[in-house]
């Protein structure tokens, strides 16, 4: 087996791997879905935990904890039970840390660590840092800024996280631009759909 060595990342200490997605249209929680012949929480695990001091994961209640207890995490963070949102669960992971913390999906599975490595190496205290495809923001793989906690209030009710990251102070890259001999096709391509896992099998 290759081990491959790491740094940890300087400037953020903390990652926490969202894994609390049933997967209703996917048949099963995504983290424990298979893609390209290994479990989604595995991949995001072996690309993440060598970067950062503390790897934690964010779950509901029910079978996942139990299934992917075997992975080394500094902590498993439940998911509120009143919680309805993302919003929700990431206000609480926020809450939880205390501290500026990458934040990252489970079904993003082409998420590679150069490209982890440079949306934290532009952290700056009280601004947290988002990566922006074909102009949309990635809010779930991004660095959140314990002050975006003064900004989670929502506007007319409305819980959407791209609402959030409109109110919060954010240094937005732009993919690929920003992200110089950094070579990925789709980095921020999730999983959603049956097909997803198919395609990518079949795409190498």
């Amino acid at each position: 087996m290759l081990f491959r060595s790491f740094t940890h990342i300087s400037e953020v200490s903390d990652c926490v791997v969202l894994a609390g997605g049933a997967g209703r249209r996917m048949g099963g929680p995504k983290a424990l879905l298979e893609y390209e012949g290994k479990l989604l929480i595995d991949r995001i695990h072996e690309t993440v935990s060598p970067l950062f001091e503390r790897t934690c994961v964010s779950v509901k209640s029910g079978d996942v904890p139990q299934q992917i207890s075997d992975l080394q995490w500094h902590t498993m963070i439940h998911d509120p039970v009143e919680a309805t949102s993302l919003h929700e669960v990431l206000a609480n992971i926020i809450e939880t840390v205390q501290a500026p913390v990458f934040v990252v999906a489970v079904d993003l599975p082409e998420l590679q660590e150069p490209l982890i490595r440079k949306l934290c190496s532009e952290y700056v205290a009280g601004t947290s840092v988002i990566a922006v495809d074909s102009d949309r923001p990635q809010p779930l793989a991004a660095i959140w800024d314990p002050t975006a906690l003064d900004f989670s209030a929502p506007q007319n009710g409305d819980l959407a996280l791209l609402a959030w990251v409109r109110r919060a102070p954010f240094l937005q890259l732009n993919w690929p631009a920003d992200f110089p001999n950094i070579e990925a096709t789709s980095p921020f391509r999730n999983l959603n759909e049956p097909g997803d896992l198919i395609s990518g099998d079949s795409s190498n």
